[in-house]
């Protein structure tokens, strides 16, 4: 069994927990539950491009197209795309 970490309140009364001890990287959100003396943290998942980059968020899409269904229906016509088609 690890040893517990004890945390103590600052000047200003707040609760100042490491980073280590929460297990999560920067701008970790967390929901805070109360069960009577016992309080609890929950890691709140947020939108997953909420927290990437754009270059990461570009990887992830092209990844998660990559692993689409093929196509199994003809391709539509070139000519069918052409502005003065799309209206008939």
């Amino acid at each position: 069994m690890t040893e517990p970490t004890i945390l103590e309140t600052n000047a200003r009364g707040e609760l100042e927990i490491p980073a280590g001890v929460l297990g999560a990287g920067p701008y970790a959100r967390f929901r805070l539950e109360q069960e009577g003396q016992v309080l609890r943290l929950v890691p709140e998942t947020r939108p997953l491009g909420a927290t990437l980059s754009p270059d990461e968020r570009a990887r992830t899409f092209h990844e998660w197209v990559a692993r689409l269904p093929k196509r199994r229906g003809p391709a539509i016509p070139a000519e069918a795309l052409r502005r003065e088609n799309l209206y008939d």
